[in-house]
Parts: C-alpha cells; structure tokens; sequence
C-alpha cells in the first residue's frame, strides 16, 4: 500500500459520503412527492435508496438532451445534499444532546468497522474490470452516455449498444467526465454497502432488544440474518466490484426487494396492517430494477402484484393510483430511450417496434435476440442449430449442476425445506403457515421459470436460488415456531442458519487468498487493446478490434462489428444518430 492507494481510498470512501447525503436528500423529497413523509417503517437506508432511484430517473431525462458530465452530476448530487442539510443537522442534535462516554465509544467503534469493511470494498472494486461484457460493450455504453446525448440508432454501431439498461446512466453519472472517470468502480461498490448497511439497520430493533428474534414472526428478523452471508459471498466473489455490469446490482436489488417482502408479511400477520411507505418503497425498487436489466422483469412484477394485493385489501386506492402512475411514468421514459437507441422499446425484442429512420433493421433485432436466447443455452454455437430444439438442455444441465454454491447447494435446501414443511403442515396439531406466507415463493419461482425459457445462463439467474432457498427455510421456521419454548427455537434458528450458509463458509475457506485479492496502488487501468481504423461507404471512420470482439473503453465509434453500410444521419454531427443504407 502506498500513497497513490490511500489517495485513492480516500477519494472513494469521500464520494460514498457525498453520495449517501445526496440520495438521502432526494429519497425525502420522493417521499414527500408521493405523500409518505409521516408514514412510519422509514429508516435512512430506504431513504438513500429512493434517492438512488430518482436520480437515476433524473439522469435518464436528462441525458435526452445532454451528455452526463460533471457538469451535470454535480448540481443535482448538490441539490439532494441540500435537502438532507435539516435532516443530518437534528440528528446530529439529537445524538450530541446528552453525549455520554459509553455513546462515544460505541459510535468510534462503529465508524471505524464501517471504514474498514468500506475501504476493503473500495480496495477490491479498483482492481480491473474482469466482466466480459464489460469489454464487449458495457465500458462502451458508458463513454457513449458521458460523450453524448442519447443518440439515435446508436444499435446500428454495435447492437449491445442498444441494450436499454439505465445502470450504464448511474455509472456514467458516477465518472464526473471528464474529472473522475472511476465510476465503474464506485458503482457496484456503494450499493454492495448500502445493501448491507440495509440489512443492519433493519436489523436496529433486535439490537435494542434481542427477544424480538423469537417473539417476532420469523419473516421480519430471521429472514435478514439468514440472507446475511449472501452478501459477504458476493463480496469475496463477484467480478461485477470492479467492472461497471449491471449483473451485480440485479442481484443486490432481488435480495433487498425478497427482505422488505418478507418483513412486510411478518408485520401484517403480527396486525401492523399499514404498509404504505414499504409499499411503494418496494414498487419504486422493482420498476427501477426492470430498467436496469430486463432480466429482472418477472421477480419484479410478481413483487408489484404483492403491493396490489396489499392495496385491494388495505381499501387502498390512493396506493394503487400511485403504482400505477409511477409504473407508467418510470416504463415510458425507458421505452423512449428504447426507441431512440433502436427503434424497439424492448430490444433486442421486436414487440412495439417503431420503423424510424435510424432503426435498426428488423431482421437484425430478431438475430440478436436469437443469438441472447441461444448463447444463454449453449455458447459457441449457432443460433439456428440451438433454437427450436432441446438437444441443448443435457449439456446446459451438467454445465448448470457446477455451479454448486450458487445453483446446486441453495435448490437443495429449497426442496428439503419444503418438503419438511408440507409435511409438519400435514400435522394437524402444529401451526401451518398460512397462503400468505406460501407466497413468499412465488416471486422467485416465478422468475426462475421465466430465466429459464428465456435465457437460462447462470450469470442471469442473480439471487433468484438464494432467494428460493431463504424462503423455503422461512416457512419451515414459520411451522415450527410455537411448537416449543423459546430455547429449542433459538436452537433450531442457529442450527438452520449454519446448514443454510455452509456452503458460503466452505466458498470462503476454500478461497481465503481472496481477502488480500485488492488493489494496493489505487485505481488499475481497463484494458487497452490494438485498434483497425476502417471507413464505410459514407467516408464515416470506425475502429474496430485488430482481434476478438472486446472494445473496452475504446475511442467512439468502436464496434468488433464493422458494417460498411454504416452511415451517420447528418454527416457532421456523431450525435445525430447512426442508421444504415440499404442494399
């Protein structure tokens, strides 16, 4: 380690702080906008996570007519910090009002994890990027969106680069082009930590008092304490820390979305019956994540017809107006985007598909898709030798079933818990859980049903096997819960956590080395690779990879797939779109 690190470091964790306060800003201004300042079950982590949400909302319309640059960035991220100005200073009040020697300790104590566990994270994320996609078009997108307004018929460049995913917005945001240019590291970083920090400050009740884990119903505390290691999992393993993929975040977004759910069920059937605030928390959460990966699409609608249901039983109307209004306002500034990325609001589908000028050609939509829907399948191979058969099922089995910690140990748990659950269910005289609960599973079900006729790679199945498997140990600790006296349950909790992580305890034995698997000299540079300069028809000048189809953070316009047909709608303007002459 030396000082180019800590400099780093220490930039990183200062713009986590500056970005906490600004999200934090802005999630009290949305909760005012959708009427839920006085609602209760709010906390400040919930908060920065609406604030992330709007902003990200906000760039996206911003970037229609402008690039996003410092220039940008800075005075919105301004704006939200001065409105959690009034908020930071009587907490601040508050804990300073009677200051005692015990809290200052504990608050030292607390800062300095926090800071460690933060600047671990912060290390990790600066190695380099390790995703694939991300050389293949991900760095790509982002240097189009800093560069950039949205620009038309950008998918006749590189299809990927039509890939509507608004995380791309809330990476190019994080570059403070031209200042910073690190955003790929920060992004994933500070929502892995405002995940976690989530899950402890949901966890704040048990800490004040501790007979709440047996007293509560177990979908309130036990779901976030089982759910724990998860995030430590992904800590040590995923390359997404580092690289700017959208992969990451759908995973952290599922696992927050499954606890909030399942907190939400716990308090109904303990009788706490109004769930405005975690209703629409939820909705904004889910609708945020269809945009940032159109994989998320299933998890999330199921998610939202919990919210529904909730509103149809609660006599709710305003709730299930605001669901409504929100889904739509977040869903038609995506397929805008959409459309002027391709021509399809949904791309690579061709539902809803606009032929504009700058649109890509439609049998071109329809081959990417086939090409998404069969690599997922089997890799290598032609779409037209993968689709419209099962020959490919057997070796994606095998290639699924090793993947142990994150498909084959999780499924496992799944099924045994069930299992054991119908049958206690089946005794008559110990508690059942009721439909409400069952449900629990059916977001993730539901979306492992859609990943798998749609594109079943592991990488695209995010948490939904954790999931499945945290809900199926929920309701087995649900039928058992007054079948004994509080030792025996705490007894039966701790055996049931140890069997449900073992897996994730052996990954981090097994791979202890990647604790020091960090940066020691600050930031390490993305790849470079040797550029072709060719010219299409038009005169237009294209770069393209001398090998493989990896741009990385190439210079614009790159693409590994050179159209000599590409054009540019207004010759003297890159901005003004791409579209290609017909033959």
């Amino acid at each position: 380690m030396n000082s180019t690190h800590i400099s780093a470091v220490s930039q990183t964790l200062i713009i986590y702080a500056i970005l906490s306060v600004a999200y934090f800003g802005w999630g009290k201004v949305t909760t005012c906008l959708l009427g839920l300042e006085k609602q209760e079950n709010r906390s400040v982590t919930s908060s920065i996570w609406l604030g992330w949400a709007f902003t990200l909302l906000v760039f996206q319309l911003i970037h229609f007519v402008l690039p996003l640059t410092t220039f940008v960035v800075v005075p919105v991220l301004i704006m939200g910090a001065t409105f959690a100005i009034p908020q930071i200073v009587t907490a601040y009040r508050r804990y300073t009002n009677q200051p005692s020697m015990l809290m200052l300790v504990i608050l030292l104590g607390i800062t300095a994890v926090v800071l460690a566990i933060s600047a671990w994270i912060a290390s990790r994320s600066m190695l380099p990027p390790a995703n694939y996609d991300s050389g293949l078009y991900h760095l790509n997108t982002i240097r189009w969106i800093n560069s950039f307004p949205i620009v038309p018929g950008l998918g006749n460049l590189h299809g990927r680069l039509a890939f509507n995913q608004s995380f791309f917005t809330y990476v190019a945001a994080l570059n403070f082009h031209p200042s910073f240019g690190h955003g790929r590291s920060i992004a994933n970083s500070f929502l892995l930590l405002l995940t976690i920090a989530t899950f402890v400050d949901s966890l704040r009740p048990v800490f004040k008092r501790p007979s709440l884990l047996m007293e509560s119903h177990p979908f309130q505390y036990i779901s976030i304490i089982i759910a724990f290691p998860a995030l430590w999992y992904l800590a040590f393993s995923s390359n997404g820390l580092s690289s700017p993929s959208p992969d990451l975040t759908s995973t952290l977004l599922q696992l927050t979305m499954m606890i909030v759910l399942a907190q939400g069920i716990g308090e109904w059937k303990s009788g706490q019956t109004n769930q405005n605030f975690r209703a629409m928390f939820i909705v904004i959460l889910a609708i945020t994540a269809v945009t940032v990966k159109l994989s998320n699409l299933a998890f999330s609608v199921v998610i939202m017809g919990f919210v529904l249901l909730y509103g149809w039983k609660h006599h709710a109307t305003h709730v299930v107006g605001r669901v409504i209004a929100l889904c739509v306002v977040v869903i038609l500034i995506w397929f805008e985007q959409g459309i002027v990325l391709s021509g399809a609001p949904l791309y690579p589908s061709t539902i809803g598909y606009i032929p504009v000028d700058w649109a890509v050609p439609k049998e071109e939509v329809i081959n990417e898709a086939n090409w998404v829907f069969s690599w997922a399948r089997q890799p290598g191979t032609h779409w037209s030798n993968v689709l419209g058969n099962w020959k490919w099922f057997a070796p994606w089995l095998v290639r699924l079933l090793s993947h142990f910690t994150t498909v084959v140990f999780p499924l496992t748990v799944s099924v045994l818990f069930c299992i054991i659950t119908v049958a206690i269910c089946s005794l008559k005289k110990w508690n059942r859980p009721q439909y409400l609960e069952w449900a629990i599973l059916l977001p993730s079900i539901i979306g492992l049903i859609y990943w798998f006729f749609s594109a079943p790679n592991p990488k695209f199945v995010y948490a939904l096997f954790y999931i499945v498997s945290i809900c199926s140990i929920l309701l087995f600790l649900s039928s058992i819960q007054d079948m004994s006296n509080r030792r025996i349950f705490f007894t039966i909790i701790c055996l049931v956590f140890v069997a449900a992580n073992i897996h994730f305890a052996v990954y981090v034995v097994e791979n202890r080395w990647a604790i020091k698997s960090i940066s020691v000299s600050g930031w390490h540079p993305v790849k470079n690779v040797p550029l072709d300069r060719k010219v299409t028809s038009s005169g237009l000048i294209v770069y393209t990879p001398k090998t493989g189809d990896q741009c990385w953070d190439s210079p614009l316009p790159s693409t590994p797939y050179f159209n000599a047909r590409l054009r540019l709608r207004n010759p003297e303007s890159m901005s003004s779109g791409f579209t290609v002459t017909r033959e």
